[in-house]
């Protein structure tokens, strides 16, 4: 159980993208359009996409999935998901862009 939210936890709702460290200076970059270290201006690492699966708590296809599409309802019934991503049509996962 929770007893605060962490938006990059994944556990009850889909996980925002964490921040890319720089590989030279170590440095956290948040802004998730830069390709550049906001420091040092070393190149940053490539972005790993979450995995597209198949939820087992809605029955749907997601591209950012949360916890919950590990798990199947206690009654057996797939229940639908207001969370749910589905994949862009090009087959890449989309990730949420990091609020301020």
């Amino acid at each position: 159980m929770c007893w605060s939210c962490n938006p990059y936890c994944g556990n009850c709702k889909p996980p925002k993208e964490k921040p890319r460290l720089c590989t030279k200076c170590k440095a956290a970059n948040f802004d998730t359009g830069l390709t550049k270290c906001r420091k040092c201006g070393a190149d940053l690492p490539a972005r790993v996409p979450p995995p597209i699966v198949k939820c087992k708590y809605s029955g749907m296809i997601c591209a950012n999935p949360c916890g919950k599409y590990k798990k199947t309802p206690l009654d057996g019934k797939i229940l639908p998901c207001k969370l749910n991503t589905p994949p862009k049509e090009d087959g890449n996962s989309p990730m949420p862009s990091v609020s301020k």
